[in-house]
């Protein structure tokens, strides 16, 4: 009599145990991609800074001098926008004719130039810090307006430096003129462009949502009349999440950072007539990004000294880093 070979599979308690084994080892290992994709995301990160000052230097070595963002608010072009031909950005560059204005009508309520409304809704990788999730498109007036991550260095933030219509001791301030030989503290003690994050769009509130993404927006007094410690401790009108929403203007929470806040501030930004005292942010844990001027990239952490801090955005107080950078 022939005998079946009965076959043999598993039990049910046994498929379970497999299953959680699987669970287990998915739990440990999930950590450990979701790391390596953000070393990834913030080595980009730091190779789109690297270029940006590199742009530069090239900008300077063709102009004898950094790109200057208009002293017109009309005629806003930023430091940014300048920095095209030198990020294989040409094309994009010879739709903007920089001796018409960006914006048209009243300085307090402009409208954008017609001819420059296929320009400035171009979102440009070289801009965009991967790590950020946020939107970086921005609507004003039924125009969608592209953002940027990266903003230029306007000083160290403190006192009236904030205000960008006049030296605010950094590389870019409205109708700056910075040459290297004005970087006397040094190249290598001097930041340049660093990282922060886009706004959180849509409607104002009057609550705080998110101090990393919205701005504080305080009243009184005209513009540049009080310091930063100032505005910084008034009360809020509303909070606004506009942001870092339009790479090619020279206003100052759309393109330019100082040093007034630490890297990654626990408050948000304050905006006051335009003039915005505006940290560095990033979504990296423990620091943010920075490009010295001589064409370094460095992680800042968060925890570094404030007074470090200022001193790299300040191209002319005298003070050399002794530590602090990576």
């Amino acid at each position: 009599m022939k005998h079946t070979k009965k076959s043999k599979a598993f039990t049910l308690v046994e498929l379970l145990v497999v299953i959680a084994i699987i669970g287990i080892l998915v739990g440990l290992l999930l950590p450990a991609v979701q790391a390596a994709r953000e070393a990834a995301r913030r080595m980009q990160c730091s190779n789109n800074l690297k270029q940006l000052a590199l742009a530069a230097h090239n900008y300077e070595s063709a102009h004898k001098r950094f790109p200057g963002p208009a002293e017109d608010s009309l005629y806003g072009y930023s430091f940014q926008s300048k920095l095209l031909p030198f990020v294989e950005q040409a094309n994009l560059h010879n739709l903007i004719d920089y001796q018409q204005p960006l914006l048209t009508g009243v300085a307090y309520n402009p409208d954008l130039n017609p001819n420059l409304a296929p320009v400035v809704g171009q979102l440009l990788a070289v801009f965009l810090c991967p790590s950020d999730p946020g939107n970086p498109f921005y609507i004003e007036k039924d125009q969608e307006w592209a953002g940027a991550n990266y903003m230029v260095n306007a000083g160290p933030g403190n006192g009236f430096s904030y205000c960008s219509r006049e030296d605010t001791f950094g590389i870019a301030w409205r109708g700056s003129n910075v040459k290297f030989s004005e970087i006397t503290d040094g190249t290598s003690n001097t930041l340049i462009v660093a990282e922060t994050l886009f706004g959180m769009r849509g409607d104002d509130t009057t609550d705080l949502v998110d101090y990393r993404t919205q701005i504080k927006r305080v009243s009184g007094g005209g513009a540049c009349s009080a310091t930063a410690e100032d505005l910084v401790a008034r009360s809020a009108m509303r909070y606004e999440g506009r942001r870092a929403g339009q790479w090619i203007r020279n206003i100052t929470y759309q393109t330019f950072i100082n040093g007034f806040f630490p890297p990654n501030a626990k408050q948000p930004d304050v905006s006051h007539h335009g003039e915005c005292v505006s940290g560095a942010r990033s979504q990296h844990t423990g620091g943010v990004n920075a490009a010295l001027a001589d064409g370094s990239v460095h992680f800042l952490s968060d925890s570094i000294d404030l007074n470090t801090w200022r001193i790299l955005h300040d191209r002319r107080d005298g003070e050399v880093v002794q530590n602090g950078l990576d």
